[in-house]
């Protein structure tokens, strides 16, 4: 009687921990930081960019989450967040040092973590040089590449003649020209959104065997778009420095928005998922994607923008079968080695 209990206290510890399976961790109680870096972030100090703002602020902390304005990226600001979020670039100056690059990529890959990464179109507005503003597009890309992302911002603007907010350049992604994926696993970020702005945006690309590639080459289960123009999306540029993935003058449905879930951490019994979303528009400065309504056109701005957060702040973990099949090879082992004792003892 005492072997049989002794193989049956074996066999609970080697399979103790199949008790710590797939569950996911609910958004709330979580830390979202917002990067307003001094001088990085475009027009954040104007008017209607502080408003947006504090609406932001106060729509993520009425759902139970913590705020906090970063004024530095270090491992030591980033060290507690569970989300961060990267607006657009004021000028190239105001880009991201290596420290800080490396910073986001180190935290990001601890798993559980959400980045929300925004940006511009080759606009060139007065104070820019009129051949060159890819530092708009490069910054943001920059951290891309950190947490080994297959999204990428192209270096272009993206305008709509037929759904805006009455200029072909104030792009409204929307529902009713197929603007907004609700499909998959991108239903639950897009429930309830209609209408998103995406003033002057910048359009997606993917990145895939080192090299720019139009983004429906790295769509797959973990990446999906959530925005994209209508059927009649046009590729412009300002400056003097073309797209990578597309050409200008390009026409057809170009991608706004887009989220991808990364794998980050892997052992024998559990596999870390870090979850982010690019858009070619910001969800802070000027004009952002935040809006409820612009030039007389209601939108959906706040609504997706809790649904992003919901998303990304439930964790993924999964369990990894490599560790349990090798505890059941043990298992296995174990009793024939203990069943061959007991015959022997007979």
């Amino acid at each position: 009687m005492n072997r049989r209990y002794a193989i049956l206290l074996v066999i609970l510890l080697l399979i103790a921990p199949l008790a710590i399976s797939y569950i996911p961790t609910k958004a709330q109680g979580k830390k979202i930081g917002i990067d307003l870096t001094p001088g990085r972030v475009k027009d954040i100090d104007n008017k209607w960019s502080q408003k947006l703002l504090r609406e932001l602020e106060g729509n993520l902390s009425a759902a139970g989450w913590e705020v906090v304005e970063l004024t530095e990226i270090t491992p030591e600001t980033l060290a507690d967040l569970d989300a961060l979020v990267i607006g657009k670039m004021y000028n190239e100056q105001s880009g991201f040092s290596d420290a800080e690059v490396q910073a986001i990529a180190e935290w990001f890959k601890q798993g559980g973590k959400f980045l929300w990464v925004g940006a511009d179109s080759d606009y060139t507005e007065p104070y820019l040089n009129p051949e060159d503003t890819s530092f708009k597009s490069k910054e943001p890309n920059k951290i891309l590449a950190a947490i080994g992302s297959h999204l990428r911002i192209d270096h272009m603007s993206v305008e709509d003649p037929e759904n805006n907010a009455g200029a072909a350049y104030r792009v409204v992604a929307t529902r009713a020209a197929g603007g907004i994926n609700d499909q998959g696993p991108a239903a639950e970020i897009t429930k309830g959104v209609d209408r998103i702005l995406f003033h002057g945006p910048a359009g997606l690309a993917g990145y895939k065997d080192g090299k720019f590639v139009p983004i429906e080459q790295v769509f797959n289960e973990h990446i999906f778009w959530l925005a994209r123009t209508g059927p009649q999306g046009t590729v412009v540029s300002h400056d003097g420095v073309d797209p990578e993935a597309y050409s200008v003058g390009d026409t057809g449905r170009f991608y706004l928005a887009a989220a991808e879930v990364i794998q980050v951490y892997s052992d024998l019994f559990t596999i870390k998922y870090s979850k982010v979303i690019a858009t070619g528009e910001s969800l802070i400065g000027d004009r952002n994607i935040f809006n409820s309504e612009y030039h007389g056109v209601s939108l959906d701005g706040p609504t997706f923008t809790m649904n992003v957060f919901r998303w990304g702040l439930t964790e993924k973990t999964e369990t990894n079968l490599t560790g349990y099949a090798i505890i059941g090879a043990v298992i296995v082992v174990i009793i024939i080695v203990l069943a061959v004792l007991f015959l022997r003892k007979k």
